[in-house]
């Protein structure tokens, strides 16, 4: 099932956030996500969402006290941190109806990485626990070192493992782009790590632009992800070369 939803913290950015659930919808796409809505209250955006028909379908739990890290899930010293944050994922996640929530790893050195897996196990446990009082399930991405240093989920075959380990409710979600700035045929990885997929998201490598800016055949990629048993969504998590409607071809070729 091949179904197209705009992520509203990369795209319709030449808008406040509470106008881009209209823009998101009048440009042809089904749904949206979000990295970090927290900047507005959650009755806010639930509001837009419904005046404009358009459901939530993932968020990213908050990063933590550093903004600027790529989250804090294998942090054993941050579990207060932690737990606080699922709480506010989860408050978020019940208002506007996302049934996914994007628990981001974090850094770890190799001297700690063995401890930071575990921790991170034992997190998307809780994580699990705590969001399915709200309705929603916790995600695990993969994200490549070249952009990220040191995240401490660097491959999907460690994501794999990771989830092994974790409350079976605990999915991956896929990146395209991560998956080909690791070296990797993106429809390969789809159809090697498909059984624990619950998300998908996509923009085009080098540069993270839109479908069509670099080398990945999104054709051949959007015709397996129609033709698989893959039910999830397909999320255009890209940096809009320009503005994001002249970047929309690929929607408009895909038949949406």
């Amino acid at each position: 099932m091949l179904r197209f939803a705009a992520n509203l913290s990369l795209l319709f950015r030449e808008l406040p956030l509470p106008q881009r659930f209209a823009a998101a919808a009048d440009a042809g796409f089904a749904a949206v996500e979000m990295q970090l809505p927290y900047e507005y209250p959650s009755a806010v955006l639930a509001r837009a969402a419904r005046a404009a028909g358009m459901p939530v379908v993932l968020i990213n739990a908050p990063l933590g006290p550093d903004p600027t890290c790529p989250g804090i899930a294998c942090r054993a010293e941050l579990r207060t941190e932690f737990r606080a944050g699922l709480e506010r994922a989860a408050e978020y996640a019940e208002a506007l109806g996302a049934p996914c929530v994007n628990v981001l790893a974090g850094r770890a050195s190799a001297a700690e990485h063995a401890d930071c897996i575990a921790q991170l196990s034992q997190h998307l446990s809780l994580a699990a626990q705590m969001l399915a009082r709200a309705g929603a399930r916790p995600l695990l991405e993969t994200i490549n070192p070249l952009d990220v240093p040191g995240y401490c989920v660097p491959s999907f075959e460690l994501a794999q493992e990771v989830l092994a380990h974790a409350d079976a409710r605990v999915g991956l979600q896929f990146d395209v782009y991560h998956a080909a700035r690791l070296g990797l045929d993106p429809c390969d990885a789809f159809a090697r790590h498909r059984g624990r997929m619950a998300h998908l998201q996509f923009a085009d490598a080098p540069g993270r632009h839109e479908p069509g800016t670099g080398t990945i055949d999104f054709r051949r990629l959007f015709l397996l992800i129609k033709d698989s048993d893959y039910s999830g969504w397909s999320a255009a998590e890209y940096r809009p070369a320009g503005s994001t409607l002249e970047g929309l071809a690929w929607l408009r070729a895909a038949g949406t």
